[in-house]
């Protein structure tokens, strides 16, 4: 992976534009922020650590979406998407198998058992451990 530090800090710019020319949207980013780095979902780095010992790194850009069905709540993106030299993150990545349940099945157990459970997990995206070796690959500014 390539280190692709400078094109997280333009894009970061951008975001910095936006966020003054909207107060609110401003104050829900940084809610969402202090809300992941509060849950341990993220965490600072340290001077120390800004260069990784085999100087492999990589950054996320990230932006915010409203979501139209939940005014005021604010979705920030991490693009692992975005290419850098050719590269991004989720191109080196080994997609696993599919495991989502087909439409027809979830129908037909609903219509089976006398009860049915749903939920949805909050900010499930940032919650999974990631090795420490691999952490310098998920970076954000």
């Amino acid at each position: 992976m390539p280190n692709n530090r400078s094109q997280a800090e333009n894009r970061l710019q951008g975001l910095i534009k936006t966020l003054k020319r909207k107060p609110d949207m401003k104050n829900h980013y940084s809610e969402f922020m202090s809300k992941i780095i509060e849950k341990g979902h993220a965490s600072s780095v340290l001077l120390n650590e800004l260069h990784a010992p085999n100087g492999r790194l990589f950054y996320f850009s990230h932006f915010g979406v409203y979501q139209p069905k939940k005014p005021g709540s604010l979705r920030v993106v991490f693009d692992s998407s975005l290419e850098f030299q050719g590269v991004s993150l989720n191109k080196a990545l080994i997609a696993g198998p599919d495991q989502m349940n087909s439409l027809v099945g979830v129908l037909m157990r609903f219509r089976k058992e006398n009860v049915a459970v749903m939920c949805d997990v909050e900010q499930m995206f940032h919650s999974f451990h990631v090795n420490p070796e691999h952490r310098d690959f998920l970076r954000f500014l």
